[in-house]
């Protein structure tokens, strides 16, 4: 049996921390390229670009539009959240394997493909884009006002739509 592929996923009698770092950046590559690839088979790819304000007409401002646009959040945030969620009965399942089949060491690789999904289904969560204003509603790359956002988590960064509202008028 060869000892090389046990060492450098830190199963081995022979585990050091340079090790570990070497899987955990092959695993941050793994996450981005398993993101970009998510983000290529759902067809919207935006690129992260900044969009204007009058990048959506006004004549799309409908109440179908916007909730066409919650329903794509729940469902986003769903997801996410049974991600997050199933990690504890996760924990609980390899507990008692381990506790029934102590050789079963390779189980562990469950870590790192839970952890990539969660960061895939996080990422996804927050590239929803506002209806009102098109731009990304849980993402601003500026740090300034920062505190003031986090009061209001589940509102717009960018035009400060509150979530599920409608356009009024």
């Amino acid at each position: 049996m060869c000892i090389a592929p046990m060492i450098v996923l830190g199963l081995g009698p022979a585990s050091h921390f340079s090790n570990s770092v070497f899987v955990g950046v092959l695993g941050g590559i793994a996450a981005g390229l398993l993101i970009r690839w998510i983000g290529h088979l759902s067809g919207n790819e935006p690129g992260y670009e900044v969009v204007d304000q009058t990048s959506i007409p006004p004549s799309v401002h409908t109440n179908e539009h916007y909730a066409e646009a919650w329903r794509d959040r729940r469902r986003r945030m769903v997801v996410f959240k049974t991600v997050q969620i199933s990690f504890f009965p996760m924990i609980l399942v390899l507990w008692y394997l381990f506790s029934i089949h102590p050789e079963w060491r390779r189980l562990i690789l469950t870590f790192p493909a839970w952890y990539i999904t969660y960061m895939a289904a996080g990422v996804w969560l927050n590239r929803f884009r506002c209806p009102r204003c098109g731009k990304l509603y849980y993402w601003r790359t500026q740090f300034k006002g920062s505190m003031q956002r986090q009061r209001k988590w589940r509102d717009c960064r960018y035009c400060g739509l509150q979530q599920d509202q409608y356009p009024s008028g």
